[in-house]
């Protein structure tokens, strides 16, 4: 004998939605600027590794390379401000046309939209602070090479 199940509940907290094309466009953005500070930090470090940087003094080429490299992550790090910024404004937008387009906003539709935005919020934070961390390292390098 079967028994009717009871009525089934929706938790909207573990409902997901596909990405939009324009958060998939960012999201690859960061995985890029992830990459590019990841190769970066890589021949940095083949160079001179972690903690043995003053091997590296007497070599000429070794204080342009991380200087440019400091600018680099620098102009990634706005860069990823900047498309952030966009995303929002283009994300505002397409939910003000939304809204405009029903009679009545549900909540529901609101909560995904702040999701959605404070999600992209963190990703970029959280990449801006890599490139800002590796940036820092580098920096310390710099330090470094001048004093010895």
């Amino acid at each position: 004998m079967l028994q009717e199940s009871t009525s089934a509940s929706w938790d909207l907290r573990h409902m997901t939605l596909e990405p939009f094309a324009p958060l998939k466009i960012y999201l690859l953005l960061l995985l890029v600027v992830c990459i590019i500070a990841a190769i970066r930090l890589i021949s940095l470090w083949r160079m001179a590794p972690p903690f043995r940087a003053h091997r590296q003094h007497d070599n000429p080429t070794y204080l342009p390379l991380l200087q440019s490299s400091a600018a680099s992550l620098k102009r990634w790090s706005r860069f990823i401000g900047f498309g952030w910024g966009l995303f929002a404004s283009t994300s505002v937008y397409d939910f003000c046309g939304r809204v405009l387009d029903e009679k009545s906003v549900s909540r529901f539709v609101t909560v995904f939209y702040v999701r959605e935005v404070s999600t992209t919020l963190t990703m970029a934070l959280v990449v801006a602070l890599l490139a800002f961390l590796i940036q820092w390292h580098i920096g310390r390098r710099i330090e470094n090479l001048a004093r010895a």
